[in-house]
C-alpha cells in the first residue's frame, strides 16, 4: 500500500524494516522508531496524509492512529465507521472590513419618475437694497413730424375796437343849385361780410351818410369806409385765435352781440350797415 507523507511524497509499505529505512531518508518526517521495528503514524481521515509520531503521542480527532509492525507482514490499516456530522459551531467574530471593490459598470438609465407634488409657497423674500442710479441714456433720434391737427372751434366775438382818428378835411365841393323845401328821412341797409369784405348800399338816388359793422370776435376789421355816394364797405380778416382772445375769449362775457357763423372766410364774418338819407 502507499501512504502520503508531508511534502506530497508517497511511500510504499512493504515491510517494517524497509518502511523504517525509507522514513529515515525523508528529512524531518520521521520522529521515532521502536526496537521492534514498529512505526506509529497519524493519517488524516479525508486527505489520507500520514504524520509519523512518537508511540506515546495521541492523534487528532480528524486523524486515524496507524501502527505499522515489523517483520515481513503487511500492516493492516483499518478505519472505523464515519461518525455523524457534529453540531454547527458558534458564529465567529466579525472579520475586518475588506478592501473597497472596483466600481461596477454604468447601469442602464431608469425610466423618468413621476413629477413630484408642488411644494408649499415660500415666505416672501426681504426687499433688496436700492441699486445705484443708472447712467443717462443717449438722446433718441428725431421723431417723424406729426400730422396737422384739426382746426379749432370758432372763438367768441371780440371786443369792439377803438374809434379811429378823424380823417383830413376833404376838398370843398361844387356849389349846389338852390333847392326848395324838402322832406328828408333816414333808413339803414345791411349786408353780410363774406370772403373778407362786405358792402351795404342805399336805394338808387339816396345818399349814404354813414356806416358801420358788427363782426365775430376772431375777425379784425382792416377798413370801414364809404364807397361812392350811396354805399359803405367793410373789410375784415382773421386776426385772433383762442390764445389771444383777451377778455372776450370763451368763458368771459362779451360786450358785443354774437353773430352767427357759417365757418371760416367762406361763411359770414359779420354784417356791414349803411345809414341812408332819403329825399321825399
Amino acid at each position: 500500500m502507499a501512504i502520503k507523507v508531508r511534502g506530497g511524497r508517497s511511500l510504499a509499505l512493504v515491510s517494517a524494516g524497509a518502511l523504517a529505512a525509507s522514513l529515515l531518508t525523508v528529512g524531518g518526517v520521521a520522529t521515532a522508531s521502536s526496537a521492534a521495528g514498529e512505526v506509529v503514524a497519524c493519517v488524516h481521515k479525508k486527505s489520507r496524509y500520514a504524520r509519523i509520531v512518537n508511540p506515546t503521542a495521541k492523534c487528532r480527532t480528524t486523524e486515524i492512529r496507524v501502527i505499522i509492525g515489523g517483520g515481513e507482514t503487511q500492516p493492516a490499516l483499518s478505519s472505523g465507521t464515519r461518525g455523524s456530522t457534529g453540531p454547527r459551531g458558534p458564529q465567529g467574530p466579525q472579520g475586518p472590513k475588506g478592501d473597497t471593490g472596483a466600481p461596477g459598470p454604468q447601469g442602464i438609465r431608469g425610466k423618468q419618475g413621476l413629477p413630484g407634488k408642488d411644494g408649499q409657497q415660500g415666505l416672501p423674500g426681504k426687499d433688496g437694497q436700492q441699486g445705484l442710479p443708472g447712467k443717462d441714456g443717449q438722446d433718441g433720434k428725431q421723431g417723424v413730424p406729426g400730422k396737422d391737427g384739426q382746426p379749432g372751434k370758432d372763438g367768441r366775438q371780440g371786443a369792439k375796437g377803438d374809434t379811429g382818428s378823424r380823417g383830413p378835411q376833404g376838398p370843398k365841393g361844387d356849389k349846389g343849385e338852390p333847392g326848395g323845401a324838402a322832406n328828408l328821412s333816414t333808413y339803414v341797409e345791411t349786408a353780410s361780410i363774406k370772403n373778407g369784405s362786405g358792402t351795404a348800399s342805399c336805394k338808387t338816388g339816396d345818399l349814404a351818410t354813414g356806416g358801420g359793422f358788427s363782426v365775430e370776435w376772431r375777425y379784425q376789421v382792416t377798413s370801414s369806409m364809404p364807397t361812392g355816394d350811396n354805399s359803405w364797405t367793410v373789410k375784415a380778416s382773421r386776426g385772433f385765435d383762442n390764445d389771444s382772445a383777451g377778455s372776450d375769449a370763451p368763458g368771459n362775457k362779451s360786450t358785443q352781440p354774437e353773430i352767427a357763423s357759417q365757418g371760416g372766410n367762406h361763411g359770414s364774418a359779420g354784417t356791414v350797415h349803411v345809414v341812408c338819407l332819403k329825399r321825399s
